[in-house]
């Protein structure tokens, strides 16, 4: 009976096979989920917040309309876009006026500062985490950053 195959697929093991993989992918997906930082403001603790000004750069007076509360920083990291290091050093302005501080995202925390103009990082100990930009519907809810 060499070379001949069954005709029940479960009785040479395709349908355990397919199960097994159907698994595999679901427990993947639910993995990848909850290693994502948490994007929902109700969820975040903004733990510090200070402002800083470069006063050495010739245009930090354009710094005065910056104001971010901690309920402002949730909202940016919920709305704003998470970036690619390409695309976010060819679109994001560095202006001479940030806030950073400390933020609590499902249950980890990180490091954090935003610029005036949209530009954010998010800091994971002392490496770079994630690179984010203030755009349409963030810019919508936090206009001081413009």
């Amino acid at each position: 009976m060499r070379g001949r195959r069954c005709g029940n697929p479960s009785c040479c093991g395709v349908d355990a096979k397919s199960r097994a993989s159907g698994v595999l992918a679901m427990l993947l997906a639910i993995s990848l989920i909850a290693c994502s930082p948490v994007r929902n403001p109700a969820r975040m603790t903004v733990v510090s917040l200070s402002r800083q000004i470069d006063r050495t750069r010739p245009d930090y007076d354009i710094c005065a309309s910056l104001t971010l509360t901690r309920a402002n920083v949730a909202s940016y990291f919920a709305l704003a876009d998470d970036m690619g290091p390409v695309e976010f050093h060819d679109q994001a302005i560095i202006m001479p006026c940030s806030y950073r501080g400390s933020i609590r995202l499902a249950g980890h925390l990180y490091r954090w500062e935003i610029f005036a103009g949209g530009a954010g990082y998010l800091y994971d100990g002392g490496a770079l985490n994630k690179r984010y930009l203030c755009r349409n519907k963030c810019l919508v809810a936090l206009p001081n950053l413009r």
